[in-house]
């Protein structure tokens, strides 16, 4: 059974606890007899007349427990004798324990288990000697209780830790306590703090009389007469103050403020009556580890955080103290002060004036004075002596800038405010709830509170709740507001921070400029949220991966915060945390881990150590030094985070869980499992760009290594993998599931499956618009699978398909590499360019390859570049072209015309880079077969000139005479004729036989008999074509006739011709053996036959189908040997394959003979 219980009042609270202890001691009774007997009813109101705080227990168990949950109280435990021996050993040495009494009826049955224990005070039989002892402990304790922060000197700040730690706490104390000395003065106030002792000492009557003499007494005036009172005031802010309880600062303010002001009016007239040196001492008891943390620190400074009572008689200071005292861990000091008047930034003065104890001469100094310490030492009585000389140094730059920013006067808007600065989100949105509460509807305030509550979402990461406010702050503005108030400002930048904790960086992008125009057209006084909006914009750039311009903007506005805040204040250091995230993204681990550990130095002397960013920062440095495998730097980093990661999640998340694993890992009893799941937990906790960026670094970094080494198949997996995991994650439209779709298309491209390649990089380009940065690397890898896709339709001859994926690779590369003066673009023109030379449309041909002549850059534009070659093809091509032209022009009586065309010719040679000296050359002969010598030698000499040094024309031309060279060009034209004849229309047809003819009778050796057989044959293939089986005979038989039906052996270099001609030959066969003409069909097989033999295996199906087609033809006549000598010629080669036997022209016939061969005995053996 535990105590009675306390039937308080229902109060409006913010932030205190229904049984929360707001003085500094506790006293709890156990003891199995307790109960609701008069005689117990009666100790306990004794107890509480000494210390207010009561709790009774018979549950040992539950006793222990509730001791070890006391956090900032001292306990005075009165144990019984059986209760007593069990209990003390287990709870003797936790700090919060005072002293211990033993309350029973047989001291000597206690006796020697008690004396085993220093907390034990003594054994009590009688309850009057109890309440004596305790009540000179309770003494004893308070002036033992002083509230201080030791600020190390420059030279030890990078050294103690701990020290460092009280220096942050002091500034925030100070800047706290500034704030709510700065709240106007009101009634409610004052009805507040009321409401709050009532509840405190319900059913304390000594109290409640006193709150009540308070209540209709009390006014500024005397303010201080009620501080130096015994009462509920002075215990409750006292504790307030040195606990930094906010929660009780806030309700006490109304008093509290009184009293700095009434002090700092009486500290006007008193040092206009003293000497500049006042000399003023305190007695104090001290525990040794405190006393030793001042003495180590001489030459330090040392912050008092309450009001400090201090007496002008040092022998009175040394009353107050030279009691014994049972504890030995306690020292005797003397505080020795000397104060420089003329330097106090601080009020001090004699109250005695003003004291509710008019005897004594207290000089009553404010809370957060500062002071040298100048000496600590031991005098022979064994009092120790601590000399102290007034600071002026107290008000450090950082703590003078935030002072100057909180303004004349302050709310609970500033109060809300300074705890998020804090890092206590669960008390500032407490606050602001407040605010709203007491803001009349509609109040303009409402929205910038609405906005701070929307702040403490985002830092929680809970978007619901940062959207829900967002919300509602927009429509208050909406009615309070013009659009280019700042207060739209700050909302955008409010937005824009939520829209980029959920990754949806294009709205974000938008909201942040929007923000950046207001704060812009409001300068300068608005350069603080500029700063802040740049930030922001560089950790947009920073997830979208554009190197210079995150770093471009980062360092803009960090620039703006060293100009405007001190090189201290801890904005710049969370600054400095995202600088190096985005060194991270760009490869610069070195300059990441410096931006980080200044990050650190900076958070760590600004903010408190439980502040979620200073702990993700040490998270961060823990995760890069275990990258460099620098174990112990880890282990420090994360032991930091482990040591203040339960104070964090309590002041923010109020996760009770996650607050019982932290603590585990504090005291070492967490397991792996534990370790885990919390290391999890406080990840999540970091915004998704803080995440985002460390584990999309690792993914990238392993992307690339599979890449590296071609293993797309495990570089697909892995970004698979991925993919799953971010879109459970993250909206469909991050930057970051665009940047997977756009790997994922790359790793599929260069694995050449275009298909999948094509799916994956249109996911990505969905995700983005049109003029987001990232756009272009998108849409030029479109490019490039459209170019390879053309390149795979090439291969296969599909000209249109590939023409289509060409054109949209062309068009890409257009828009998206600026200027278009790019070897990628000149390749693209030049595909589409091959494409139009196939096709035979050579204008478009000459149109592309301008272009890819014009798009290549200059530097590479030369004769071993592969467009060189291009070119030359499409020249050729248009040579080949103009010809036809030329020769028509030459035929004609129309000089004029022959002009023209010629003149086109010259042209398109020259603009397509031909070479020169063989157009002139070529140019000169046709002018010698128009009688006109003159502008042949003129050519021919251009030829020359223009001819390269190791050229033939200019060996020609030197050696040979001129009719040697117009030989030689009949050579070269006959060549041409040779090659061009394969495409010439039907028309020219008779022009390209009587140039043959005339060339062959006037140079005889101008043309081989095959070369102009071959010639003969593909005349004959047009007529053929064109249906006219006459003329197609004709020149057949022209060819024959030129032919050498007994050749036994071919040049090599003539080998083409001769196949040609065997195909020409085995063709129109084929053709005849169609119109059941096989006598003419015969010897065109045979002829042909007589050349394959030659030129190609005796194996090759070409001549097993030659054979049957004869045998056929031989079987038709009925000439049974030749037909079956043929066959027999067919089953013999190794090559023939009865299954694929197939019934040819003629076949009908074949299969005859093959029936008559049965039959007749004389053939059974084939």
């Amino acid at each position: 059974m535990s105590s009675l219980p306390r039937q308080r009042p229902a109060v409006e609270s913010v932030g205190l606890e229904l049984n929360e202890n707001l003085e500094e001691f506790t006293v709890i009774w156990l003891d199995a007899r307790i109960d609701t007997s008069a005689d117990c009813i009666d100790t306990k109101k004794h107890l509480q007349s000494i210390i207010n705080y009561l709790k009774t227990f018979n549950d040992s168990a539950k006793c222990i427990d509730y001791i070890k949950a006391v956090k900032e109280e001292k306990v005075f435990l009165i144990v019984s004798g059986a209760y007593g021996e069990k209990v003390v050993p287990e709870i003797e040495n936790l700090p919060q324990i005072r002293v211990v009494y033993v309350f029973c009826q047989n001291t000597e049955k206690h006796k020697k288990w008690a004396s085993k224990h220093r907390i034990v005070q003594d054994i009590f039989t009688n309850k009057q000697k109890l309440y004596k002892q305790l009540t000179e402990d309770v003494r004893l304790s308070d002036a033992s209780l002083l509230s201080i922060a030791i600020l190390s000197p420059d030279s030890k700040q990078n050294q103690v830790t701990d020290l460092n730690q009280q220096s942050v706490k002091y500034l925030w104390s100070q800047v706290l306590v500034e704030a709510l000395l700065r709240f106007p003065s009101s009634k409610k106030a004052k009805s507040d703090m009321l409401k709050e002792c009532r509840q405190q000492y319900y059913d304390n009557k000594r109290e409640i009389d006193i709150i009540q003499e308070f209540d209709k007494e009390y006014c500024a005036e005397n303010a201080i007469a009620w501080y130096t009172r015994e009462c509920f005031l002075y215990k409750i802010v006292n504790k307030a103050l040195r606990t930094d309880n906010i929660d009780v600062i806030f309700k006490f303010r109304f008093f509290i403020k009184d009293l700095y002001e009434e002090l700092s009016k009486m500290h006007a007239t008193y040092i206009t009556s003293v000497p500049s040196i006042v000399y003023v001492y305190r007695g104090q008891y001290m525990t040794m580890k405190e006393l030793t943390k001042i003495k180590e620190n001489t030459q330090g400074r040392i912050s008092m955080n309450t009001f400090l009572s201090t007496s002008t008689s040092k022998q009175t200071a040394l009353d107050f103290v030279q009691h014994s005292t049972t504890h030995s861990s306690l020292a005797v000091v003397l505080f020795e002060i000397e104060i420089d008047s003329t330097l106090a930034t601080k009020p001090f003065a004699n109250i005695k004036s003003k004291s509710y104890h008019k005897e004594e001469n207290e000089v009553l100094i404010a809370m957060g004075s500062t002071f040298f310490i100048e000496k600590v030492e031991q005098d022979k009585q064994g009092i120790w002596n601590v000399n102290l000389v007034w600071s002026s140094k107290e008000d450090v730059e950082l703590l003078t800038y935030m002072k100057k920013s909180l303004g004349q006067s302050t709310n609970l808007e500033t109060l809300g405010s300074l705890l998020i600065d804090m890092g206590e989100l669960l008390k500032a949105e407490r606050y602001f709830k407040l605010l709203l509460e007491q803001l009349p509807e509609n109040h303009p305030s409402i929205g910038n509170t609405y906005i701070q509550m929307s702040t403490i979402g985002l830092n929680q990461s809970n978007i619901e709740k940062a959207i829900e406010y967002s919300e509602k702050a927009e429509k208050i503005f909406q009615m309070s507001y013009p659009m280019s108030h700042p207060c739209y400002g700050s909302l955008y930048l409010n937005m824009g921070r939520i829209q980029l904790l959920q990754c949806d960086v294009i709205s974000a992008r938008l909201n942040l400029e929007k923000a950046a125009e207001i704060f812009s057209k409001n300068a300068p006084s608005y350069d603080l949220q500029l700063a802040a909006v740049y930030i922001q914009l560089g950790n947009i750039s920073t997830i979208c991966g554009e190197q210079s311009k995150m770093l471009t903007e980062l360092k803009r506005g960090l620039e703006i915060q060293l100009k405007h805040l001190p090189n201290t204040h801890p904005d710049i250091g969370i600054t400095y945390s995202y600088l190096g995230a985005a060194q991270l993204t760009t490869g610069l681990s070195r300059d990441a881990l410096d931006s980080f550990t200044k990050s650190w130095e900076i958070l760590r002397k600004s903010l408190s150590p439980c502040h979620p960013k200073y702990l993700l920062t040490c998270f961060t440095l823990s995760q890069l030094y275990d990258a460099k495998k620098d174990v112990d730097k880890k282990n420090f980093y994360l032991d930091e985070l482990f040591d203040n990661l339960p104070g964090m999640i309590a002041q923010n998340f109020g996760d009770i869980e996650l607050m019982s694993l932290a603590a585990s890992m504090k005291d070492g009893s967490a397991t792996n499992k534990d370790i885990k799941i919390l290391e999890t937990r406080f990840k999540e906790m970091a915004t998704p760009l803080e995440r985002a960026v460390l584990e999309f670094r690792r993914f990238t970094e392993a992307l690339e290594a599979l890449l590296k080494k071609n293993d797309y198949d495990s570089a697909l997996e892995l970004i698979n993998k991925t993919l799953l995991y971010w879109q459970q994650k993250m909206p469909s439209g991050t930057i970051f599931l665009a940047e997977l779709h756009y790997k994922t298309a790359y790793a599929y491209f260069k694995k050449q499956d275009l298909v999948s390649a094509l799916s994956s990089i249109n996911g990505a380009i969905e995700i983005l618009p049109s003029d987001f940065p990232w756009f272009s690397k998108y849409q030029l890898l479109l490019g490039d699978i459209y170019r390879d896709e053309g390149n795979q339709k090439m291969k296969l001859n599909e000209l249109d398909a590939a023409l289509v994926a060409y054109t949209k690779a062309v068009n890409i590369y257009i828009t998206y590499i600026q200027p278009p003066v790019h070897q990628t673009i000149s390749n693209a023109y030049s595909s589409i360019t091959k494409i139009h030379v196939r096709k035979h449309q050579f204008d478009l041909a000459k149109d592309n390859l301008f272009k890819a002549r014009n798009s290549l850059p200059p530097n590479l534009l030369n004769s071993k570049h592969n467009l060189y070659n291009i070119e030359r093809t499409v020249a050729y091509s248009i040579f080949r072209n103009s010809i036809k032209e030329l020769i028509n022009a030459l035929d004609s009586d129309a000089l004029e015309g022959f002009q023209k065309a010629l003149s086109t010719f010259i042209q398109e040679m020259s603009l397509l880079s031909f070479d020169i000296a063989s157009t002139h050359f070529f140019i000169g002969y046709l002018y010698t077969n128009m009688a006109n010598n003159l502008l042949a030698e003129n050519h021919f000499r251009f030829a020359l000139e223009s001819a390269i040094p190791k050229h033939p024309i200019r060996k020609i031309t030197k050696e040979v005479s001129l009719e040697i060279k117009q030989q030689t060009l009949n050579f070269i034209l006959a060549d041409l004729l040779m090659i061009y004849s394969k495409t010439f229309e039907p028309e020219y047809v008779p022009r390209l036989h009587e140039r043959a003819i005339f060339y062959c009778q006037k140079y005889p050796t101008a043309l081989s008999h095959v070369k102009l057989a071959t010639i003969y044959l593909r005349i004959g293939s047009v007529y053929q074509k064109a249906k006219n089986d006459n003329l197609a005979k004709n020149y057949l038989n022209d060819a024959y006739a030129v032919m050498p039906p007994d050749s036994k052996s071919i040049d090599k270099s003539e080998k083409p011709y001769f196949l040609e001609l065997a195909e020409a030959q085995f063709k129109y066969a084929d053709y005849c053996m169609t119109q059941s003409n096989f006598q003419a069909a015969c010897p065109l097989f045979q002829k042909s036959l007589h050349i394959y033999k030659i030129l190609i295996p005796a194996t090759d199906p070409k001549i097993i189908t030659i054979y049957r087609k004869l045998a056929g033809i031989y079987a038709s006549r009925l000439d049974i040997p030749l037909a079956i000598s043929c066959l027999e010629k067919v089953v013999a080669n190794p090559s023939f394959n009865v299954e694929n036997y197939s019934v040819a022209a003629g076949g009908e016939a074949v299969e005859g003979v093959l029936e008559l061969v049965c039959d007749d005995p004389a053939f059974t053996t084939i």
